[in-house]
C-alpha cells in the first residue's frame, strides 16, 4: 500500500530551466552596466552557467550547496573578466554578492509552476502523505506549495543527494514509513527513478518531453513502475499501483 508520495522539484513541479535562464539573463544585463567592456558585451547567460559548472566540478565531494555554488560561479565569471581586461579585484567580492542576491530575487519572482502541478497536488492531498525530495535549492514556500508537503528534504541540508540511498532513508525516518510504502515522482531517469528503485521505493517517471523508456537502457533492471506524460495522469497511475500492491 502506498503511504507517501514524494516529488522531485526542478522540471517536475516547476520549470526551473526557464527560471534559471531568465534570472541569468537579467544578471548579464546587470554585469554589462557594472563592468562595461568587450568581455561583458559578448557574455551570455550560457557563459554564467558554464562558470557555475566549472566551480561545481572543483567543489564536487567537498560541498553540496547549490546556492553557494551559484555564488562561486559568479566569482569565477568575474575572475575571467579580470583576466581578460585587467583591473582591480578589490570590488569583486562585493559585486559577486550583489549579483547573487539579485539572481535569487529574480529566480524566486516567478514560481513557474507547470499547469498540472497544483491540480495534481490538490487531487492527492488527503489520499497520501506528500513530500518534496530535491537535489535543488528552491523552497516550496517561494513557489506557493508549502501547504502540501509534510516532509521537505533537500540534498544540500544533509550532504547526500539522489540517487544515493541515504537521502531516501532520511525521508523514511522523517515520515516514519518503510521504503515499500514510498513512491518518488520525478523527471530524472537516474536520480529519481533508478535512485528510488535501488532504495526499495516505487518510482513514477514524468516524461514530459516524450523520451520514452529508451532512457533506461543503461539501467534496465531499475525501470519505472509507471510512466506518465503529465502530472494530470498521476492520480490514476498511483491508483493502479495501489491495486497492484493489494492484488
Amino acid at each position: 500500500m502506498i503511504e507517501a508520495v514524494l516529488f522531485d522539484g526542478d522540471q517536475t513541479l516547476w520549470d526551473f530551466v526557464r527560471v534559471m535562464r531568465d534570472a541569468l539573463t537579467a544578471i548579464v544585463d546587470e554585469l554589462r552596466v557594472a563592468r562595461p567592456g568587450p568581455f561583458t558585451d559578448e557574455l551570455g547567460w550560457e557563459d554564467l552557467e558554464r562558470d557555475r559548472a566549472v566551480v561545481g566540478e572543483e567543489w564536487e565531494g567537498i560541498e553540496y550547496n547549490l546556492a553557494r555554488l551559484r555564488i562561486l560561479g559568479f566569482g569565477q565569471t568575474l575572475r575571467r573578466l579580470r583576466a581578460a581586461e585587467g583591473g582591480d579585484d578589490s570590488a569583486d567580492e562585493a559585486l559577486t554578492l550583489e549579483l547573487s542576491d539579485s539572481y535569487f530575487a529574480h529566480r524566486d519572482r516567478d514560481p513557474a509552476l507547470f499547469d498540472d502541478t497544483v491540480r495534481c497536488l490538490d487531487a492527492l492531498r488527503g489520499r497520501y502523505r506528500l513530500g518534496l525530495l530535491s537535489n535543488g535549492s528552491r523552497l516550496p514556500e517561494k513557489v506557493g506549495l508549502s501547504r502540501y508537503f509534510e516532509s521537505v528534504v533537500f540534498a544540500q541540508d544533509h550532504r547526500v543527494a539522489k540517487p544515493d540511498k541515504g537521502i531516501f532513508e532520511i525521508v523514511e525516518r522523517q515520515l516514519g514509513v518503510t521504503a515499500a510504502g514510498c513512491v518518488l515522482v520525478g523527471d530524472h531517469p537516474l536520480n529519481d527513478v533508478v535512485g528510488a528503485k535501488r532504495a526499495g521505493w516505487s518510482a513514477v517517471w514524468l516524461d514530459r518531453d516524450g523520451h520514452g523508456v529508451g532512457a533506461f537502457e543503461a539501467h534496465e533492471e531499475w525501470g519505472p513502475d509507471a510512466v506518465i506524460a503529465s502530472l494530470a495522469d498521476l492520480p490514476d497511475a498511483l491508483g493502479a499501483l495501489d491495486r497492484e500492491f493489494s492484488g
